[in-house]
């Protein structure tokens, strides 16, 4: 069981639910022309889950696991102008 954030700067550990759960499914492909899958489970607490999510690299015989920057989302479409509350 995952029991730490994945980002290792961060202390926190999993002692309640906050945070994401995220399943990794790694294609780690095979000379034998047969396809070789491996799943891994890591967790990111609430805080460090709102700026980053996991990404999988696989080169060859090694696999690596990079914390990457959220995107930042655009939550509203709109050409009204913004306000700035008084």
């Amino acid at each position: 069981m995952v029991r730490k954030c994945a980002n290792s700067w961060c202390p926190t550990t999993r002692h309640h639910n906050d945070g994401k759960l995220f399943r990794l499914d790694i294609n780690l492909g095979s000379r034998s022309g047969e396809n070789e899958r491996k799943t891994e489970y890591i967790w990111l607490c609430a805080h460090c889950a709102d700026k980053m999510h996991p990404k999988v690299e696989v080169i060859e015989n090694t696999v690596t696991l990079r914390l990457t920057k959220n995107d930042p989302v655009r939550l509203v479409e709109s050409d009204v102008p913004l306000r700035r509350a008084n």
